[in-house]
């Protein structure tokens, strides 16, 4: 017979893995992904008995599981996490892991870790240190000790273990919002040892800013003078700065007070599409910051002051020289400003929210009369980006907007768009057109650099935002780096529409080899023969389609009548309730993708593309 009061308080008390499924509807978590092994059975089934409020999706993998968590919360953060196997799921994961970290992606990344009992003895699937060993990948890591044996000093660690699984939650929602890792034994996952009534208890609040108020009232007012005193101001956004509610409005409404000008990093290697401001909702706004173009070098000459926002690559090989007079910096990561040596000593650095930094400022210059200045240069010469250093023939241009306004059509009939881009090229063509696309565009790149993100990302996306309609741009190496993740939105009936740019090979690493080693034939970078993109996607049940725009033609009109089938298999692909395909062929021919990618960074002047 056991005892009465201990099988009473037992009955008060959790697991590990129901306290933490608890808390993970505390926390708003709505989809969870998992590829479970043993260690994580007890999370699993703790999270499927919240079946009302959390849904347990099988992704498949368990890097499709990560990046679907991190899709799931690139709109909100916390509104996806993801159960991983320790030690090979999460290493198999580590490259999504560090691509949801650059990305900045909040979501946690529970891990199941083998007992504590055996853990000394590295089991077979074991690693020493795992998760200090990926801890260069996340800003937060926790791993949970075990259980203790006597009940007063299990009172305590259980309070630290809910305290801590709130901890990776706050972490999560930064900001920056980045990915937490919570280490979970399976035994203290599947003990009944944490009383209910600690989960009853407030939450912590969000870590304070590093700085000290006093410390940031100091620096918005050295700002302020600055700014009331710029006649030339330049704002120079990187796209990070778009991920927080209002930053539009407060771009346009200090622009407008100081008569700024206002430009975005553009970025020309690698993934290349980006979200991007729009002169819709920023007055000021004049475009894509063009490094090589003349008018906007003698811009950045004639400023006398720049501000960036949100800055994470604002150097040199990615902008060009910056001006050297006086600078301010509005970011929620302070090391990302200081690692780009811009800064000097007598330069403002402001650490939160840059929509509500800049709208702190605003009202600051407001106070001493600052409102309204015009535009110090016309705006019809900060739009002139010029021709480039590589222009593409006309009939390449009109052919490569022909196939973005199509996408872009296609788009606008959605009601709340979001694009998730996977490629490199194919990205760069249409972010030379992105004011084709609509102003309510949501539009997500890969700055992580992972080739084979995009598709597990937006089914994430879809699954956890029901109510946004998802477009996924791919290239054709990143489908074939991916398509795993297909089966999971075969299975949840996510209502993605994936469009594969399929140019027949890597043109981008085609184009840097020869411009770096010479025009020899890499047949290395060739697509795999016999691998069909439509092919595969129906035997698994994906509703697909494939089209020819054959950009460059002589014939216009043949490119005209492969947008326009284009077009039509884009809207019946969009009545489909699950996923769907196009397939998009396209020449590889270097003429139809003349200027973009540059082969050379912009702190190599005078070199070309």
């Amino acid at each position: 017979m056991g005892d009465d009061s201990t099988e009473s308080a037992d009955r008060h008390r959790l697991t590990g893995a129901e306290a933490i499924a608890r808390l993970m509807v505390a926390a708003g978590v709505a989809e969870v992904f998992a590829y479970p092994g043993t260690s994580e059975l007890a999370l699993c089934d703790a999270v499927a008995e919240h079946a009302d409020q959390l849904r347990l999706v099988n992704g498949r993998g368990d890097t499709e599981s990560a990046f679907m968590a991190a899709g799931a919360s690139l709109l909100r953060p916390n509104r996806g996490a993801a159960i991983l196997h320790g030690a090979r799921g999460l290493t198999n994961a580590a490259g999504a892991v560090a691509d949801a970290r650059r990305n900045e992606a909040g979501t946690v990344f529970f891990v199941g870790l083998a007992t504590t009992a055996s853990a000394p003895f590295l089991p077979p699937h074991g690693e020493p240190d795992l998760l200090g060993g990926m801890s260069a990948f996340a800003d937060w890591v926790w791993q949970a000790p075990a259980v203790p044996g006597d009940e007063a000093e299990r009172q305590v660690a259980a309070a630290e273990f809910v305290a801590s699984v709130r901890r990776a939650f706050a972490a999560a929602a930064g900001p920056p919002s980045r990915p937490a890792l919570f280490g979970l034994p399976q035994d203290v996952a599947e003990q009944r040892w944490i009383p209910a009534a600690l989960l009853e208890s407030a939450a912590p609040q969000v870590p304070a800013q590093p700085r000290r108020a006093s410390e940031q009232d100091e620096t918005l007012t050295d700002a302020v003078g600055v700014l009331a005193k710029a006649q030339r101001p330049l704002f120079l956004v990187d796209d990070y700065a778009l991920r927080f509610p209002g930053i539009h409005g407060a771009l346009d409404r200090i622009s407008r007070a100081t008569g700024a000008l206002v430009l975005q990093v553009r970025y020309r290697r690698g993934p290349m599409m980006f979200e991007r401001l729009r002169n819709e909702r920023v007055a000021n706004f004049a475009g894509w910051l063009e490094p090589r173009s003349e008018a906007h070098r003698r811009l950045l000459e004639s400023c006398d002051l720049l501000v960036t926002v949100e800055d994470r690559n604002i150097y040199e090989r990615v902008v060009g020289k910056l001006p050297a007079g006086p600078k301010i910096a509005l970011n929620t990561d302070p090391a990302k400003v200081h690692k780009n040596g811009y800064l000097g000593a007598a330069d403002s650095l402001i650490v939160g929210d840059p929509a509500a930094s800049l709208d702190r400022l605003l009202t600051a210059l407001a106070e001493i009369g600052v409102t309204g200045r015009p535009l110090w240069c016309p705006l019809a010469d900060a739009l002139d980006e010029g021709p480039g250093p590589e222009p593409a023939d006309p009939s390449v241009v009109a052919g490569r907007r022909m196939l973005t306004r199509t996408l872009a059509e296609a788009l606008s009939g959605w009601e709340r768009p979001v694009l998730v881009d996977d490629s490199q090229m194919f990205g760069g063509l249409l972010s030379d057109h992105y004011d084709e696309f609509p102003v309510k565009l949501r539009a997500f790149g890969g700055h992580g650099g992972f080739v084979g993100s995009g598709l597990s990302l937006a089914t994430g996306l879809a699954l956890g935002e029901p109510d946004a309609r998802v477009l996924c741009t791919l290239g054709d190496q990143a489908f074939t780096n991916s398509f795993q993740g297909l089966v999971a939105a075969v299975e949840q009936r996510a209502r993605v529409l994936f469009v594969v740019c399929n140019n027949g090979r890597s043109v981008s690493l085609t184009k840097q080899a020869k411009a770096s080693f010479g025009a020899a034939p890499r047949d290395y970078l060739d697509n795999v023969a016999g691998f069909e993109y439509r092919a595969l996607a129906e035997a698994i049940g994906v509703h697909a389609a494939s089209v020819s725009v054959p950009i460059g033609a002589a014939d216009q009109d043949r490119v005209r009548a492969g947008t326009d089938e284009l077009a039509v298999l884009l809207g019946k692909a969009a009545q489909i309730d699950g996923p769907a395909l196009v397939e998009v062929v396209v020449p590889s021919d270097p003429a139809v993708w003349r200027g973009i990618w540059i082969t050379t960074g912009f702190e190599r002047s005078g070199t070309t593309v």
